[in-house]
């Protein structure tokens, strides 16, 4: 028996993957886009519409005017035909930003990018099986803004693109004859290292108008597959990968002192990334907020997407924001309803809670 396992040892190392390396069909699963509860609940609208209450993935010059530290904590449940997302919240997306002296702000930002949950059919040579994934990526962004007028602002930093998944593996040959199997079961262990790309944003401030816009460059690390058989055999290999770049460009108008009202854009590259490819594409965003009296903010707004992930996506959302203890804090919530080719729907809630404190006592 211990001849035997050596043997079968050594066939895994000379052979590398058997059967071969069998990659999710989804990718890196279904997307989705950080940037907030309010600009989830205003269409989108967040590159050009300034914020005071979180980093904006969209553009983080836009909180470039916040006298406050502020800490913010947000997650979504969704109601989806999509596995990976139906039924669970997901990961929680955080940001802080920390005003500091010299008209300078740091600000941090980490959040859900996608989720796998996918069984394939896996077809070798002389057997088959399945396979089930799970897993997904994430975003994190730090950098520092400097206020260098009254009116105009620019943000410097860096955006992280990083993520996981693991795939659950049962084969058996097809005819079992003569024919020993190396491995009935083994596991695929997928890393995505962490890549950066540096990002740069504007955004300009003035009483009735703003805009802004915000860039990020494409970014590239090492995709490591760790195999692991049932036993102690294991094969192993490493390659690249790049995330393409990113632009979301913004404007808004306060038509009058409650009333906000913005329009986005935003574009990406092809995405390609485990052997699956999600097209080049953008998606324009419309929205508004109306802030009533005490501190209720009233939001809505619409998405549509050409490409990208969802192509031919229609999504209207809206919410309600509530500032606590004259700004101290406030809760907000949001709900969307999206559909997208010949039947598909998804419906998302959004909650959203968040925690200041004036430190420079300005």
């Amino acid at each position: 028996m211990i001849t035997l396992n050596l043997l079968l040892a050594s066939l895994i190392s000379v052979s590398g993957f058997l059967p071969e390396f069998q990659p999710p069909s989804c990718g890196i699963g279904a997307e989705t886009v950080s940037g907030g509860v309010r600009a989830f609940s205003m269409g989108g609208v967040a590159a050009g519409v300034p914020d005071s209450s979180m980093v904006s993935g969209a553009n983080p010059a836009a909180s470039a005017w916040a006298v406050n530290t502020g800490f913010s904590w947000g997650t979504k449940v969704r109601d989806t035909e999509d596995a990976a997302w139906s039924g669970a919240a997901d990961f929680p997306e955080v940001s802080i930003m920390i005003p500091m002296p010299l008209d300078l702000q740091f600000a941090a930002l980490l959040s859900n990018r996608s989720r796998i949950n996918r069984e394939d059919s896996i077809f070798a040579s002389d057997r088959s099986g399945t396979i089930r994934w799970t897993g997904g990526t994430g975003e994190s962004y730090i950098g520092i803004t400097s206020r260098v007028s009254e009116h105009l602002a620019f943000s410097l930093g860096g955006k992280c693109f990083f993520g996981s998944a693991m795939g659950d593996a049962v084969t058996v040959p097809d005819s079992l004859g003569d024919i020993i199997p190396i491995s009935s079961e083994y596991v695929d262990d997928i890393s995505f290292s962490p890549s950066w790309g540096p990002t740069f944003g504007a955004f300009l401030n003035t009483e009735y108008l703003s805009a802004g816009f915000s860039i990020i460059t494409d970014r590239s690390g090492e995709l490591e597959v760790h195999r692991d058989y049932m036993g102690n055999s294991t094969a192993d290999t490493a390659s690249y990968y790049s995330v393409p770049g990113e632009l979301s460009a913004g404007i808004s108008a306060r038509v009058y002192s409650r009333l906000v009202i913005g329009f986005d854009y935003f574009a990406r590259k092809d995405l390609n990334l485990l052997s699956s490819t999600t097209e080049e594409g953008n998606y324009m965003a419309s929205g508004f907020e109306f802030t009533t009296n005490p501190g209720l903010c009233i939001r809505g707004g619409y998405r549509a997407m050409e490409g990208l992930w969802r192509d031919g996506a229609s999504r209207y959302s809206g919410g309600l924001g509530y500032v606590i203890a004259g700004g101290k804090a406030s809760f907000d919530v949001g709900v969307s309803h999206e559909t997208w080719g010949a039947d598909e729907s998804e419906t998302v809630v959004y909650a959203s809670i968040r925690a200041s404190e004036n430190w420079l006592g300005r």
